[in-house]
């Protein structure tokens, strides 16, 4: 593959992930904010449709990702499904901020917005479950892969900034005193991006067909029902701990997203700052970058291990700021927070392209689909968990949008959301991966020997 092909695929590869998170970072950054203060609906309601919806859809990514492993087409098996799902996934962006007052009648909107959200929340691990499990296929050098992975998150940090920085700004500019009618104009325009972006991704990637094991005593095991898919993926132990770390850290981030516009409005005081300190995620592209370098210098594991403890330290630095009353300490922690999530992310997906190879090379099973609806469960969990915490967090704490200066338990309980429990989740983290023993050194070795035998069945 030439220099040019390569540097085409990071692109496009990236650009799957960049469409799936123009929509992820709005829903998570502002829904919230958009449900209770525009719509005027009470955070308990929205947290509890946010918990209720996951427990609907939390494992449809399972589902998707054994469809994946059955999909055979003259396109591949992934790929597909970024035109099947990309386009609807668009329309349903401009849907979930397109909320009819129906004369008033507020039990029918409420349901309006259940069933959009729950319809968005299905369609969205469709067109996103594909973007893992393509991985193993695009390339088997585990060092392009972690090149792709980190593409892909630069790629998504660009979008994610954009969404932080001008949302607020776009919907004042777009609605002027009308702000529903700006966030919708605004979710339009992000739904025609992803359209874009998905078709690109889909028309650019071309999947490589895994060589199967030329050794009879050793065939690799694919197209499993469900519950054989299952129970192997339980065997896979360093998937299981994984599969636990990325819930966790879904939910932190959901609920660190979901509570910042709350965080700078009543707790800092600052909304003037909102769309820089959103606008500044993308310092997580450091994070992305120091990947590779990392990953060569210390295992996977320990490069996550670092980053969760580089995250708890930068988001304990924010409320430093409140004492001396010194946006520094927001800025600083803020941005040292994000660089280390930059990374998180970047080495949860190169992790998860090393459990499917462990599966492959010492479990003899080949479920790249299922094994690969990890983000997908776990983004669908940490919404879920997340969002339901926050909503009624916040209404614990007596939380008023009609009140411009909330109480003393308020603000206890919004940066309890936003500093606090994204701490511990984090810390547990790395006390889960203590018990992952996945040495991807020798799962790549295994793997290089497995092809070198091929070559030489074929040869002879």
């Amino acid at each position: 593959m030439s220099k040019l092909q390569i540097w085409k695929q990071r692109f496009f590869y990236g650009a799957t992930d960049m469409a799936g998170n123009l929509i992820w970072q709005i829903v998570g950054l502002y829904l919230l904010f958009y449900y209770t203060t525009v719509m005027g609906i009470s955070p308990a309601f929205v947290g509890t449709l946010f918990l209720v919806v996951r427990c609907i859809d939390a494992f449809d990514g399972v589902v998707y990702g054994f469809l994946i492993d059955h999909t055979h087409s003259k396109y591949g098996k992934s790929r597909p499904y970024f035109l099947w799902f990309g386009i609807p996934l668009g329309i349903l962006t401009v849907l979930l901020f397109f909320n009819p007052s129906f004369g008033g009648n507020k039990a029918v909107q409420l349901t309006w917005i259940a069933i959009i959200y729950t319809l968005f929340s299905l369609v969205y691990s469709g067109a996103n479950t594909p973007i893992t499990a393509i991985l193993p296929s695009l390339t088997s050098d585990p060092d392009e892969r972690t090149n792709l992975a980190s593409a892909r998150m630069v790629m998504t940090n660009i979008g994610t900034a954009v969404i932080g920085a001008v949302s607020l700004p776009m919907v004042a500019f777009l609605g002027g005193k009308n702000a529903q009618r700006g966030w919708t104009i605004w979710a339009a325009m992000i739904g025609v991006a992803i359209m874009i972006l998905f078709f690109g991704a889909f028309a650019n990637l071309k999947e490589k067909p895994i060589v199967e094991s030329a050794n009879e005593d050793e065939t690799i095991k694919g197209h499993l029902s469900v519950w054989e898919s299952l129970k192997g993926a339980a065997k896979n132990k360093p998937w299981v701990l994984l599969s636990l770390s990325f819930i966790l850290l879904q939910t932190f981030w959901v609920i660190r997203m979901q509570t910042a516009v709350y965080y700078l409005t009543y707790v800092y005081r600052r909304t003037d700052m909102i769309g820089l300190f959103n606008g500044l995620v993308i310092v997580a592209v450091i994070g992305n970058l120091s990947v590779p370098f990392l990953s060569k210098i210390m295992r996977h594991k320990y490069v996550m291990v670092v980053a969760m403890i580089t995250f708890a330290i930068g988001e304990a630095i924010m409320p430093i700021g409140l004492l001396h009353k010194n946006l520094f300490f927001l800025f600083a922690g803020n941005i040292i927070a994000t660089i280390a999530m930059g990374a998180a992310f970047s080495i949860a997906f190169v992790m998860i392209a090393d459990t499917v190879e462990y599966a492959r090379t010492e479990l003899r099973i080949d479920e790249p689909g299922i094994l690969s609806s990890v983000p997908m469960v776990g983004a669908k969990l940490g919404m879920g968990f997340g969002g339901f915490l926050a909503g009624w967090i916040l209404s614990w704490g007596g939380f008023s949008a009609a009140a411009k200066i909330q109480g003393a338990k308020a603000v206890t309980a919004i940066s309890t959301s936003f500093i606090w429990l994204p701490v511990i989740l984090a810390l547990g983290i790395v006390v889960i991966l203590h018990f992952y023993t996945l040495d991807e050194n020798k799962v790549a070795a295994l793997k290089a020997e497995e092809e070198k035998t091929d070559l030489e069945h074929e040869e002879a």
